[in-house]
């Protein structure tokens, strides 16, 4: 299994899935999120699809390279459930521009949080030692 397998294959199951989620935004609680979801999830799929026919001219570390291909594609996917799930359970409290001031459970908007941010976290590690990578490579 190569990096860019793995990165191709899961931006098209991450673009499929937020084609899907545009479906369920009225199901929600929060439209502007589940709508948030759903755009990250197409935009995100069409960037590892993107990342993986370039990763081959990275040249990365050979130690790291299929690491950061997993992290990278675990923490879009982790930002678009967190997307996901902050609109059908309406856990706007920290977003505050999509969420509107609506709330859920301290627990569900606990998940959401964490998901949120621990994906974004290692989507910008992961994009971050990439971009080292493929300069030092150069």
């Amino acid at each position: 299994m190569t990096a860019t397998s793995v990165l191709c294959f899961s931006g098209f199951v991450l673009f499929f899935l937020g084609l899907v989620n545009g479906f369920v935004i009225p199901a929600g609680r929060s439209p502007r999120i589940g709508l948030s979801g759903h755009l990250a999830g197409v935009q995100s799929g069409t960037f590892l699809m993107a990342a993986g026919f370039v990763w081959p001219m990275m040249h990365l570390w050979p130690a790291l390279n299929l690491p950061i291909a997993h992290v990278l594609w675990v923490s879009l996917f982790a930002v678009w459930i967190s997307l996901l799930l902050g609109g059908l359970w309406g856990a706007g409290r920290g977003l505050p521009i999509a969420g509107g001031g609506i709330t859920t459970t301290s627990g569900k908007q606990m998940i959401v949080s964490v998901l949120l941010i621990g994906g974004s976290i290692g989507t910008f590690v992961a994009t971050a030692a990439a971009l080292v990578g493929w300069s030092v490579a150069l």
